[in-house]
């Protein structure tokens, strides 16, 4: 049996995606939140996909401070129609990690199936490890500093580096994650998406 436990493994390892993306602000004063960048690795960390993405609406602000965008990463960006069927190609049928990924989903206009979905913001295993209260929704660079004692986001933010810090956190709980526990199954969790 430890042959076909080995296999299964690797063919779980095969179908994980750890996703994140970068948001810019659209319309007035930059408060309509659009893709920006996206980031998808694979279980090992290595890039699947990785672009700058043109919204639908002009842009109004960058918001560079936090998502590392300027105007010249955007100025030949894939268009967001492009961008979201390749996305969407790399998370089908996939395992998809990350943190606070209901911003992410919305901003892609995908829906995974809620068991697909591992959500580190969500874990309450990770919580424990840091020594954090239950109640309390961690940020990435949070978890991500209690847990390894790793600092990310040290200026802005990288999609890339919040993808691959998001997988790190996982893996530390996926021999124990709970889907029991999995705010996902909820439908009121989907209610704001956007398909």
């Amino acid at each position: 049996s430890g042959i076909y436990a080995e296999f299964g493994k690797q063919w779980y390892q095969r179908r994980v995606r750890a996703l994140d993306c970068e948001m810019v602000g659209c319309g007035s004063k930059g408060r309509i939140s659009a893709l920006g960048r996206c980031s998808i690795v694979n279980y090992n960390g290595e890039i699947v996909y990785d672009s700058y993405v043109k919204p639908v609406l002009p842009v109004t602000d960058y918001r560079t401070k936090w998502s590392g965008i300027k105007r010249k990463h955007l100025s030949n960006a894939v268009p967001f129609s492009e961008a979201k069927k390749l996305i969407k190609r790399h998370l089908s049928g996939k395992y998809i990690v990350g943190h606070d990924l209901k911003n992410d989903f919305n901003a892609v206009k995908f829906t995974p199936h809620p068991l697909l979905v591992k959500d580190t913001s969500k874990c309450l295993a990770l919580r424990h490890i840091a020594g954090l209260p239950e109640q309390q929704k961690p940020s990435l660079r949070t978890l991500t500093g209690q847990v390894f004692g790793k600092v990310i986001q040290t200026s802005s933010h990288c999609s890339i580096e919040d993808a691959r810090a998001a997988l790190m956190l996982y893996k530390k709980v996926e021999d124990n994650w709970d889907n029991k526990t999995n705010p996902f199954l909820n439908d009121s969790y989907w209610i704001d998406v956007k398909r």
